[in-house]
């Protein structure tokens, strides 16, 4: 690979330095120039970095690129894994991916620089991965299409069901809930300012034992069922509070998931308003299904392990039927259009019974499979029927 480099400097809102690097990509000529690197305001660890891309992957024609940023703070150097850490798109065009610095350093007179490599598979955000086993995070982006990309991590070989846990990102933007004419959950718009992650599936029985290091069943791709809010969580913590940290792989099944990836994320369970933005995925008709056939998409009858019927649209399995999931959300806002965001649970000291979303697999009829059907439990309900999936806001 011929690598021709050229440094160019500027100077930031954040007083950082940027300069670019350009570098023939496969056989073809390709940049990339870092634009800007801003320290987040009020100042704190976290750097958004702009940068171009030109002549860079083409997913379509199967040609997938990755990026490495190199940033220098005094004399200090640290690589930046485009997949790994941020996960940058290599794709044609302008992006802004954000970097947590490590504890003490500034981002103040900081020179970043970028390369963009080839890779075995294509760069982007779209596909959060977490390795159960080193806690490491990596990022995927789209296949050539969403189907391709179902294929890819519906696949009782790969890993994704049993040691590794792989969520989908729903983008900021404007998103449709309720339904009009509903007393309690009228039709609302809502327009987010943060991206987040929601599991592809329900998080497994081999994905839970795994965590709770228990050697048994690790293969085994039935939901985990019989789970409490209380169990999950803590009794003790409100829906409004994030899960205690622990400093070694102990307490609920979500403690040791963050403690596995470093406490650098606040992996937890979703609000309703985040689970029916993403059990529509976009759509806006009672079931995400439309007129389709409800058994095609919809596990009832009995358990089966996740992945068995079609997804919506964003390849999203389960998402009705099979269990019953646990969202954050206490049950004192009667009308969920009157939350102040679709990212802060429903919370007033003193309420007892937490939402479900979803319906189980031995609920009669299809009500409870609507996208926007809501469910009223007891926090230490565990039955067969229980089970959730992980979420994670980007901060």
């Amino acid at each position: 690979m011929n690598i021709k480099t050229v440094l160019r400097g500027n100077v930031s809102a954040c007083m950082a330095v940027v300069a670019s690097t350009t570098l023939a990509f496969v056989a073809t000529a390709a940049s990339i120039t870092v634009d800007s690197v801003a320290q987040r305001w009020p100042w704190n660890n976290k750097v958004d970095i702009t940068y171009t891309v030109s002549g860079g992957q083409d997913v379509a024609a199967g040609l997938y690129a990755r990026i490495v940023f190199t940033a220098n703070i005094g004399t200090t150097n640290i690589t930046i894994d485009g997949v790994h850490d941020v996960g940058a798109s290599a794709s044609d065009g302008t992006h802004t991916v954000t970097w947590t610095l490590p504890a003490g350093l500034k981002a103040t007179g900081c020179t970043m620089t970028a390369q963009l490599l080839s890779a075995d598979n294509p760069s982007g955000d779209d596909y959060m991965i977490v390795d159960l086993s080193s806690g490491q995070i990596t990022y995927e982006g789209l296949l050539a299409t969403q189907e391709a990309s179902n294929t890819r991590y519906n696949n009782d070989s790969n890993p994704y069901k049993t040691s590794k846990l792989v969520l989908r990102k729903v983008p900021a933007g404007t998103y449709q809930t309720g339904k009009s004419g509903q007393s309690n959950d009228t039709l609302k718009q809502w327009t987010t300012d943060k991206d987040y992650y929601i599991g592809v599936f329900e998080v497994t029985l081999a994905q839970y034992n795994r965590l709770m290091d228990s050697s048994a069943n690790l293969a085994n791709t039935l939901p985990a069922a019989q789970l409490t809010w209380n169990a999950l969580r803590l009794s003790t913590t409100a829906p409004n509070e994030a899960i205690p940290a622990v400093e070694s792989k102990t307490g609920t099944v979500l403690q040791r998931l963050n403690y596995q990836t470093g406490n650098k994320f606040g992996f937890d369970l979703p609000t309703e308003a985040m689970f029916e933005i993403a059990i529509r995925a976009g759509t806006t008709t009672d079931f995400y299904f439309g007129d389709a056939t409800y058994t095609d998409y919809v596990v009832t009858g009995d358990r089966l392990g996740v992945g068995k019927k079609l997804p919506n649209d964003w390849g999203l399995y389960d998402m009705a039927g099979n269990l019953r999931e646990w969202c954050l959300d206490d049950t004192s806002l009667e009308n969920m259009a009157d939350a102040r965001d679709p990212f802060t649970p429903a919370y007033t000291a003193g309420t007892s019974n937490r939402r479900c979303r979803g319906g189980g697999y031995g609920d009669g009829g299809t009500n409870n499979f609507r996208s926007f059907n809501r469910e009223t439990w007891s926090p230490s309900t565990g039955s067969a029927s229980f089970g959730f999936r992980v979420a994670y806001v980007v901060k």
